[in-house]
């Protein structure tokens, strides 16, 4: 199994969001997200295109393994996005 992380912070993550797909996480991060002018109008798709292609000010990840539970901390999920991605 897979799903999808968005992270962003500057030197430690500050923020992170995770969802069963891109679109899905991506929706659950637009707070974040739309904190952008650049980013605020564009439709998921086109926020998905520029985070692949490294061109947004967060990550957007795919994690191996079983979507975390609601409550999981986040302590607990900055632990999984270093393990898989070096963070």
């Amino acid at each position: 199994m897979h799903y999808y992380m968005i992270t962003e912070g500057l030197t430690q993550i500050d923020e992170i969001f995770f969802g069963e797909t891109k679109n899905d996480v991506v929706e659950k991060a637009r707070s974040l997200i739309n904190q952008w002018p650049e980013y605020a109008a564009l439709e998921n798709e086109e926020i998905i295109e520029y985070a692949e292609e490294g061109r947004t000010e967060f990550d957007l990840v795919e994690i191996v393994g079983s979507i975390p539970k609601p409550e999981t901390s986040k302590k607990e999920l900055i632990s999984i996005y270093q393990s898989q991605w070096g963070g």
